[in-house]
């Protein structure tokens, strides 16, 4: 099962867990200064250091040119969080090399040359950063990779310099967006020197309550320490999340069960839907079901919906590029699918 249609722990509030490592080789500029040529050379390199390893844990790896692939497949890859707006940049020799079950991929030759992400279910840095560090672990053994004794790995940008790590958390936080607590969170968040991005990471806006939470401080602190202080963030802000649905649920019973049931109905019924509605909606049905107050649908198929629903992903199930309009109908079609038997 891929790991955006799968369910771990803490799912009824925290979606996904990543960790992503950025690592550059002596010898090249940073991509924003490099050749074609050179980008193409140091591509070569990476690939043969990765194909190399004799750790198959996550299955077999394809290799992806990001030249060879259409706009399209390029951005379905992107709403799957498999790579970067910035690795389907034209100009350079860029590569994705991503595991069967889409968990792990090394984007080559986005910002820094090297950029390795790790995904998983539910809240599991821990198992996101073993898989991403045994993966820089045997590229630091076998390629020259820029380190220095006092700042850590060398990256394009400063604020990545030291471990070249960010962890991040997606968390669902309804009850809090409800009672208009969220602002305030995210507030006192970016005071602590994390930074709060939407569903779709950098650049986006904030859908359907869905918060993505990581580290800014890259510098001075080691990986599980960073970890361990993103967890206990993610816990708190997890338990104020339960709180208010707890709080929601007692005193406005009949509100938030009429939101829940439209939201339903018009999921199961609607012949457009946009991708930023259905998040919305998908997200008070995800509240019903972690309050209890339907039993369907299962949370695979909420996640399997989120994972589709954007416009690449659309018009590539249906072979062909779509106007918005018919992307809209489309996108109902494929819900209505999902929510069968609710």
């Amino acid at each position: 099962m891929k790991w955006y249609i799968d369910k771990g722990p803490e799912s009824d509030v925290i979606l996904s867990s990543r960790i992503r490592l950025a690592r550059n080789l002596q010898g090249y500029p940073f991509p924003n200064r490099m050749t074609r040529e050179a980008s193409a050379k140091l591509g070569k390199e990476v690939l043969n250091s990765l194909k190399q390893r004799t750790d198959h844990s996550k299955g077999k790896f394809r290799t992806l040119e990001m030249s060879e692939l259409g706009s399209e497949d390029k951005l379905a890859l992107v709403e799957r969080h498999l790579i970067s707006e910035e690795l389907t940049d034209p100009g350079l020799v860029r590569y994705a090399y991503i595991s069967d079950d889409e968990s792990v991929s090394v984007m080559i030759n986005e910002e820094d040359h090297i950029r390795i992400q790790a995904m998983e279910a539910g809240l599991k840095l821990e198992e996101a950063y073993k898989a991403a560090s045994d993966i820089a672990i045997h590229l630091e053994k076998t390629l020259q990779v820029g380190y220095s004794e006092k700042y850590g790995f060398t990256t394009a940008c400063p604020s990545n310099t030291g471990t070249g790590m960010r962890a991040s958390v997606i968390m669902h936080l309804p009850a809090l967006t409800m009672t208009e607590k969220a602002g305030t969170v995210v507030e006192k968040i970016r005071k602590m020197g994390y930074s709060v991005r939407g569903y779709y990471g950098e650049h986006s806006s904030v859908q359907g309550s869905m918060f993505q939470i990581s580290n800014q401080i890259t510098l001075g602190l080691g990986e599980e320490e960073l970890i361990v202080d993103l967890k206990k963030l993610i816990s708190h802000i997890a338990e104020q999340e339960r709180t208010a649905r707890k709080q929601l649920s007692s005193k406005s019973p009949d509100l938030i069960e009429d939101r829940i049931f439209r939201a339903i109905g018009v999921l199961k019924y609607a012949r457009k839907l946009s991708s930023e509605e259905t998040l919305q909606l998908i997200s008070e049905v995800r509240l019903g079901k972690a309050l209890g107050i339907i039993d369907k649908p299962d949370e695979v198929n909420f996640n399997r919906i989120m994972s589709s629903i954007g416009p690449a992903n659309i018009q590539k199930s249906e072979g062909r590029i779509m106007e918005p309009p018919e992307r809209d109908k489309a996108r109902a079609l494929l819900v209505q699918r999902e929510m069968e038997g609710v």
